[in-house]
């Protein structure tokens, strides 16, 4: 909101400099972006005026003579098409500065001496989107209202003498988005009551209420006002209006459309005027839009109605987008005679979403979406119809049409004097409190500590004792409030001992060769659940960007497999990523968050290197990258078992789940080839990893590696080969080795396997290193050979293993 200083005046008796004051309102809390003044850097500008005109034969130009006020008028060329004998204009004298810091000198053209020059508006730094349409293309005349004379400087009738203050408000503060409202907030700041003046309205017309039927649907617009304005001559406005309207950042158009937005700057309370005629039929009707209407906004933009946008018809046809912009054919035009005045309150969120969805945000919307004060509409319908009689000859009907008229009554709120001490840190006494109050024109009851204040309707943003607290401490002063340590008990620094597990497995995982990836917790549905052993009931969001961000992920591998379409779209083919987070999920009723961690690997085990041979990534070599973190973890690697599983993303015949201890922790595989072959990117890439429960692994994590010596006594190493049924796991064949070998049993792997021709059908052959070791005294091949005994007779019983 542009707010101007001279305005401000006729409410409040401003004496202060207005950067001290943009100053003292920034500290209050509504932030003053800028304060400009348009006369900065401008100077020798005065009124002219145009003794004579005549045009230069072949050319575009004009040689005038200019009455400036000095003894003997100024010979000036202008190239205005506007310009004409009898004017009173902008002159620029021989010195002058005009906008950009640009300087005026006397000289020649087409051998014609000119001793100035005649401007329009933006030659002196007024905006396009400002000057009236009728001067856009030539220079500005002067009104015939305009009390100027020649000689006189321009900036005061033009406005440019005035401070402009840019009120950048937050959202809840749009009660600054009018100029008592910006009034009363800056009384507040200077312990002034602003003067605002009632409308005193006299009816000189016949009743017209009769004339026309109103339907309003009172969900839409819960108060709805019509007045009529009979006999209006359409024309400019007065220049003070003018500069009051483009001081605020709008473009005069007429004396009937710059009512509305005057009254709206004014009061906050947007407006529209229809030409009566709209109404021939003598019905108008507040509704939603149907599907397939169409209508032309005053911008000569066509827009498709929405169902759930908000018009005013004639009956039949949309005639205004309710809250946005008026139609092209209810506009006023130059032949208008009658005017409809409407002033109403619109639902925001439909005006909101109306102006969003077709791109038309205005100053109505604007302030509708972020609320206005629902007191004002009656006084703005009424200060329209004056302005109307006063500024365009009308004469005001007697009556107006009240379709809906519901009522806000203002907020009261209870709270007590030591609460607001207590959170402001301050010791005010109850004086103190109610004269800050009384600053901002609220009603207030004390009773010993209790306090009640009334908020008035412009405040609609103080609902509870929070916002009373608030507005105590901006007008009290921030700069006055004590600096105090909190009192809190004291709290050691370092991480908590989740977290610890945490960066430890990061570490661990980057000591890998990893790469840590961070991707969006929100996916779509499908991906959600993708890449998980049993998905559960998902986190859906109430209003998504857009459907593949709609849906909170389920798993981290999703994004995984984003991250790498995206590397492998860009030609980088070696991945090696991992990422830890939360993922989440709706089971039992609740909202349920978990901490995962997912690897992802694509390429070789080594980038092409002269020295060595490398080997595409595969499933064993991922498992031997997770057994590694097990290890370095503290995790007994004989609770550890692999099932093979089919999960929904995964190869089904290279995939695995993980369990500890019976408990399912995560899975490990390829990604399916049907998920690759959907993305162009990945197609022909082989792409593995794994993912982690780390909420089921916490416990299982020890806190630490404890080094201890080299053993002084020697290990024994025996190799077993076996045959046993195909349909035979190493893990069944490892759980009787270990049940059996004894307690010297330190490692145990597997050396060879084998399926072919050379065996019976129907069987494999596995090969096995076992080590023994006795840390406190030399192990004998007596004790090593029973154990080896025992672990054969087990294998053949269990198993029907043949010893090889």
């Amino acid at each position: 909101m542009l707010v101007s200083y001279n305005w401000l005046q006729d409410f409040l008796d401003l004496d202060v400099d207005p950067k001290d004051l943009a100053e003292k309102i920034t500290r209050t809390g509504v932030e003053i972006a800028s304060v400009d003044h348009p006369q900065e850097g401008l100077k020798k500008l005065v009124v002219g005026h145009v003794l004579d005109c005549d045009g230069v034969e072949g050319t575009h130009l004009h040689l005038t003579h200019v009455d400036v006020g000095e003894d003997e008028p100024l010979q000036i060329v202008c190239g205005a098409p506007n310009v004409a004998a009898g004017e009173d204009v902008i002159v620029a004298l021989h010195g002058a500065r005009i906008a950009g810091n640009e300087k005026i000198k006397k000289g020649k053209i087409r051998g014609m001496e000119s001793y100035g020059m005649i401007c329009g508006l933006q030659e002196i730094g007024f905006a396009d989107s400002v000057v009236p349409e009728k001067y856009a293309d030539g220079i500005f005349v002067f009104p015939e209202d305009a009390d100027v004379k020649p000689g006189d400087d321009v900036y005061h009738a033009l406005g440019m003498d005035d401070y402009i203050l840019d009120f950048d408000i937050t959202p809840n503060r749009a009660d600054t988005l009018s100029m008592e409202g910006s009034a009363y907030e800056v009384g507040a700041i200077v312990d002034q009551k602003p003067k605002i003046e009632d409308v005193v309205l006299k009816e000189d017309g016949p009743d017209w209420t009769s004339e026309l039927n109103a339907e309003v649907d009172e969900k839409l617009a819960p108060k709805y006002y019509l007045r009529k304005v009979s006999g209006v001559k359409i024309s400019e406005s007065p220049l003070w209006m003018q500069r009051r309207l483009w001081n605020a950042g709008i473009r005069p158009i007429n004396n009937v459309v710059d009512v509305t937005n005057y009254v709206m700057l004014l009061t906050g309370q947007p407006m529209h005027a229809y030409d009566a005629r709209t109404f021939k039929d003598g019905k108008l009707v507040v509704r939603k839009a149907e599907k397939g209407e169409k209508l032309t906004l005053l911008n000569d933009k066509e827009v498709e109605l929405d169902p759930n946008d908000i018009i005013i018809t004639d009956g039949k046809e949309p005639v205004m987008m309710a809250g946005v912009m008026g139609g092209k054919n209810s506009e006023v035009e130059d032949d208008t005679t009658d005017v409809i005045l409407e002033s109403a309150v619109f639902d925001g969120t439909l005006v909101r979403k109306a102006a969003l969805r077709h791109a038309n945000r205005t100053e109505a919307s604007s302030r509708f979406e972020k609320g206005i004060n629902w007191d004002n509409t009656q006084k703005a319908l009424d200060m329209a119809a004056l302005l109307l009689r006063n500024d365009a000859n009308g004469t005001i009907n007697e009556g107006e049409i009240k379709a809906t008229d519901a009522q806000r009554k203002p907020a009261v709120v209870k709270t007590t004097i030591s609460y607001i001490n207590k959170v402001l840190g301050t010791e005010l006494s109850n004086d103190e409190m109610v004269k800050i109050f009384d600053r901002l024109n609220f009603e207030t009851e004390v009773d010993g500590d209790d306090l009640t204040v009334t908020v008035p309707n412009r405040r609609w943003d103080i609902a509870i004792p929070a916002d009373l607290v608030e507005e105590v401490g901006r007008i009290y002063g921030y700069d006055n409030l004590k600096s105090t340590q909190p009192l809190v008990a004291e709290t050691h620094g370092g991480y908590s001992e989740a977290e610890t597990k945490m960066r430890r497995l990061k570490k661990i995982v980057e000591g890998q060769g990893m790469m840590e990836a961070i991707s969006y917790s929100l996916t779509s549905p499908e991906k959600a659940v993708r890449y998980t052993m049993d998905p559960k009931a998902t986190v859906q969001v109430q209003m998504p960007l857009n459907s593949s961000r709609s849906t909170m992920r389920e798993n981290l591998m999703t994004g995984l497999v984003d991250a790498a379409s995206y590397n492998m779209a860009r030609k980088q083919n070696q991945l090696a990523f991992f990422e830890q987070g939360r993922v989440y999920d709706h089971d039992g009723g609740t909202f349920n968050e978990h901490e995962h961690l997912a690897t992802l690997y694509a390429g070789n085990t080594f980038e092409d290197n002269w020295q060595h041979q490398t080997q595409k990534i595969d499933f064993y070599f991922v498992k031997g990258q997770l057994e590694d973190l097990f290890e370095a973890v503290g995790i007994d690697e004989s609770k550890i078992e692999y099932k093979a599983a089919e999960i929904d993303g995964m190869h089904p015949t290279r995939t695995a789940a993980i369990y500890l201890d019976k408990e399912y922790i995560g899975m490990i595989g390829m990604i399916a080839h049907a998920v690759t072959m959907a993305d162009k990117a990945l197609r022909g890439s082989e792409l593995y990893g794994y993912e982690l429960d780390l909420d089921k692994l916490d416990a299982h994590i020890q806190k630490g590696m404890t080094a201890k010596p080299a053993p002084k006594f020697p290990a024994i190493e025996r190799d077993l080969s076996i045959l046993v049924n195909k349909d035979d796991s190493n893990r069944d064949v490892e759980n009787v080795i270990r049940a059996n070998a004894g307690k010297y049993l330190v490692n145990l792997k597997v050396i060879d396997v084998y399926a072919g021709s050379h065996i019976e059908p129907g069987k494999k052959s596995l090969a096995y290193n076992l080590t023994f070791l006795n840390e406190k005294d030399t192990l004998t091949d007596e004790v090593v050979n029973k154990a080896m005994d025992k672990v054969m007779a087990a294998l053949k019983d269990d198993l029907n293993a043949k010893i090889r």
